[in-house]
């Protein structure tokens, strides 16, 4: 990357030899993989990171324009998230972060109703609004204690139990130990906003893993653009962008790592490899991965999402700062932030960046659509959520992932703790990214940890 980088982060300057042997590789510059050589490079490793775009922070990579800062993908870092908090600190960065008041809704008949806090608050907060009816209030003093006995069940990063438990949708504990309200208004939205996907088709494990983790704390501030912390990270390694790795593969010293740019085909060599990219392109490029967890990863399905970020005259001040929109809006809108709200000096005095996340099943619907057309059913639902909302509107952008995250299912987890059970912490080739538990920023920089640790140990004890 030669240009300067934003927000004063200095620029990666290219090496003189491109073609050195170095310690290890490490293919993809997401938050997975800038976690996993940045762990090297603190244990005495050279490493270079190996990334496709023209950018780093895969998910997390920002953009500016016209004075706003946008995010591309993930907008925001809840308390919980303390994997990112840690790598941080670690970096020199500090604690960068500030809570937020988070303000939360859902709509309902054609209004939003607020709700107060995240996870559990969240849900206890329907007490307080006409979200549910007396009935359904007093069927929540049963979640609770469902919760309750879900944390202990699950702990933190506990895949083995998340999928012992992993045997019942979530549809049928709603059906068994709440009700159908309770389900539409809440269950369905936080699932749908979250993961984008059908919640329907979700286990019960899903729903009391990501009500623990909003329930540990509210999302926080950040410094402007989500992308600071990937930036940070890249400035102390030596990462190549716009170089698309082809094949990784074993040889008698370490690993061979073929990768081109514009300026043609490359070979690196290294002692050992961290691949660092979704499923999909993992069985692509490693051929050597052995059969069964190629089995595994090849049957986890990726959802596609499509975003849609929007600059603002002002911020709409009564609109919750996050509204997750239930299925039975009828829309494929499943959840809305206002960005900016976390990022305070991220936009011109007085105005506003909002994004609107949509559903797998919609961005597969509109992939071939002309864009203004998509565009326009866009902004109607988003004028569903936040009335007024086209009027206020200065400029769109639209983002697709086509493999934006893990599709949900029952056995899910099942397959993922099988997956890490084979893991072999003493090859030179370990794998890092978000198949490898629940979707999320924090969880894919823990799996870059668990990498760079397993790697490090190995590296040391074959030195």
């Amino acid at each position: 990357m030669k240009d300067k980088g934003r927000n004063g982060l200095k620029a990666i300057s290219e090496p003189e030899d491109r073609h050195n042997r170095t310690d290890v590789v490490v293919v993809g510059a997401g938050i997975a993989g800038l976690t996993a050589a940045f762990r090297l490079r603190q244990q005495g490793c050279n490493v270079t990171v190996l990334e496709a775009a023209d950018q780093v922070g895969g998910k997390m990579a920002s953009a500016e324009r016209d004075g706003y800062v946008l995010n591309r993908g993930a907008a925001m870092v809840p308390k919980a998230f303390t994997a990112l908090t840690r790598l941080c600190a670690d970096s020199g960065l500090g604690n960068p972060f500030k809570d937020v008041p988070l303000s939360f809704g859902i709509p309902r008949d054609g209004t939003v109703l607020p709700l107060g806090g995240a996870g559990l608050a969240a849900a206890l907060g329907g007490i307080r609004t006409n979200l549910l009816s007396w009935r359904s209030k007093l069927l929540l003093r049963r979640l609770l204690v469902d919760m309750l006995r879900w944390q202990r069940r699950l702990g933190h990063d506990d895949i083995e139990a998340a999928g012992r438990y992993d045997t019942e949708l979530v549809t049928s504990y709603a059906e068994r130990r709440l009700n159908r309200e309770i389900y539409d208004y809440l269950i369905d939205p936080l699932l749908r906003g979250i993961y984008l996907s059908d919640p329907s088709t979700m286990s019960v494990v899903d729903f009391f893993l990501t009500l623990g983790k909003f329930a540990e704390g509210p999302p926080m501030e950040y410094p402007n653009g989500i992308d600071f912390l990937a930036r940070h990270l890249a400035s102390l390694v030596d990462v190549r962008t716009s170089a698309t790795v082809s094949s990784v593969s074993r040889i008698d010293s370490g690993v061979r790592i073929v990768w081109h740019d514009a300026e043609g085909e490359h070979s690196l060599d290294s002692r050992g490899c961290v691949i660092a990219v979704n499923g999909a392109d993992v069985v692509k490029l490693y051929p050597d991965l052995p059969d069964r967890p190629r089995e595994l990863i090849q049957s986890i399905p990726y959802g596609s999402v499509l975003k849609g970020i929007f600059g603002l005259r002002r911020d709409p001040t009564d609109v919750p700062t996050v509204v997750v929109v239930p299925s039975c809006a009828g829309i494929g809108l499943g959840v809305t932030h206002v960005d900016s709200r976390a990022m305070p000096n991220s936009v011109p005095r007085g105005k506003a960046v909002v994004s609107g996340h949509w559903v797998d099943s919609f961005a597969k619907s509109t992939a071939r659509l002309p864009e203004s057309d998509v565009l326009d059913q866009m902004v109607r639902d988003m004028e569903a959520v936040i009335p007024g909302f086209s009027q206020e509107l200065e400029f769109a952008e639209i983002v697709r992932w086509d493999t934006a995250t893990n599709a949900r299912y029952v056995g899910f987890y099942r397959t993922v703790a099988e997956l890490r059970s084979l893991t072999d912490t003493d090859d030179v080739i370990q794998l890092a990214g978000d198949y490898l538990d629940i979707s999320g920023t924090n969880t894919s920089a823990e799996s870059g940890e668990r990498a760079a640790a397993a790697l490090s140990k190995r590296l040391r004890v074959g030195a």
